[in-house]
């Protein structure tokens, strides 16, 4: 239908007028069909533009579902990668204040360096699901672990010359690594040896030939072995209640009496004066009944009381001592003793040694008095070598 604009009878002026909608006939529905309706003019009001349908009264608009709609996957992801980056954050700035509840808490900080593999990857998935709160709580975790951990990754060292090379591995009771190591210290041109997990009878074996023959002095007690170009003054065995089997392995104090050990302190004379060594293999961190790590942490703290009345000018500690730097233990060894790590003050990132492998953890290392470490690197697995990296100090005394 065309609607024609009406025009006022006066000044010409045009005017529109409101269409009206038709009003529906009655009785023209179709048979048999009660509800078809035709309309004035033959038009259907629906389509006219703006046209509403009237409600009757009490017929009210269906109300919206309640609530917010259910967030879409990526909103979902954005959000537990956000929970997951606050709360690595939360874990690397407080975890020293946690309570260490069966040792849980120091069986985490072992670990603590390699969260930055999962921080890598909550930050990628962050960027991917474009949430923003995500992505600003993984940068923050990043920030976080950087700061804490990023200065291991740069080279460290003293310009001082250095007058005394170390060197020392847990052998593992191996007689392919004992000969290695037999191989390997005199073309490292070490002052001095030091082994761990050398049990008697692998002490008395062939496997000491080169050792023996490329060093003036050298000492073999327990588990223990020093080898030294310089004059070994003294050793005497260090009670940290650990004991030494028959087969050679290290473990708590048993119903059976063994002999009782977990350190040999012996003194090298140098030519700068006498250097006190501690050479040490505490008790490995297990889960067990009384909680991870306690027959370690038990031993740290004897050998913490013994070193610290300990009046030597010039002393180390060294060895497999199966704390990791970050392991809240570690403080107690250094600080808490004044003695510098080796590798935190001299080495080049983690200085990870076991497993010889594919090594995760730094188990071993040197902590000094009286002295500078000037460099510290881990050196190459021998052949056969299935447990720890030797480690190599050099030192300014």
């Amino acid at each position: 239908m065309v609607v024609e604009p009406h025009r006022a009878a006066s000044g010409g002026v045009e005017q529109q007028t409101p269409t009206p909608f038709p009003r529906p006939r009655s009785g023209d529905g179709q048979p048999g069909d009660p509800n078809s309706l035709h309309f004035e003019d033959g038009v259907d009001p629906t389509d006219v533009e703006g046209y509403e349908p009237t409600r009757a009264y009490g017929d009210e608009e269906p109300a919206a579902e309640e609530g917010r709609p259910w967030p879409s996957a990526r909103q979902q992801i954005g959000t537990g990668v956000a929970v997951l980056g606050w709360v690595i954050v939360a874990f690397l700035i407080g975890h020293r204040f946690l309570p260490d509840s069966a040792g849980l808490v120091s069986l985490l900080e072992t670990w603590l360096p390699w969260l930055a593999i999962p921080i890598a990857l909550l930050l990628i998935t962050a960027a991917a699901a474009r949430s923003i709160r995500a992505v600003l709580a993984t940068l923050v975790a990043t920030a976080v672990w950087l700061g804490g951990y990023g200065p291991e990754l740069l080279p460290r060292g003293d310009p001082l010359p250095a007058n005394l090379r170390v060197v020392s591995e847990d052998v593992n009771a191996s007689s392919v690594e004992l000969a290695g190591v037999g191989q390997l210290a005199p073309s490292q041109h070490a002052d001095v040896v030091t082994l761990q997990h050398v049990p008697p009878s692998l002490a008395a074996s062939s496997a000491t030939t080169n050792l023996n023959s490329a060093y003036g002095y050298h000492v073999t007690q327990y588990e223990f072995g020093v080898w030294s170009r310089y004059p070994i003054a003294d050793a005497r065995a260090v009670d940290l209640t650990t004991t030494i089997a028959a087969d050679g392995n290290t473990g708590l104090v048993a119903a059976v009496p063994h002999v009782v050990v977990g350190a040999l302190r012996v003194t090298v004379t140098t030519p700068e004066g006498p250097f006190v060594l501690y050479v040490v293999h505490i008790p490995q961190p297990i889960l067990g009944d009384q909680g991870f790590a306690q027959a370690r942490d038990q031993a740290v703290a004897r050998l913490v009381k013994t070193v610290k009345a300990d009046k030597a000018p010039r002393l180390a500690i060294v060895g497999d001592i199966n704390v990791s730097q970050t392991d809240r233990r570690f403080s107690d060894l250094s600080s808490g003793l004044g003695l510098t790590s080796a590798q935190a003050a001299a080495g080049r990132g983690f200085g990870f040694t076991w497993p010889a492998e594919f090594p995760v953890v730094r188990l071993d290392d040197l902590l000094m008095r009286g002295g500078t470490p000037v460099r510290s690197v881990v050196l190459p697995a021998l052949s056969g070598g299935k447990t720890h990296l030797p480690i190599e100090v050099d030192l300014h005394l």
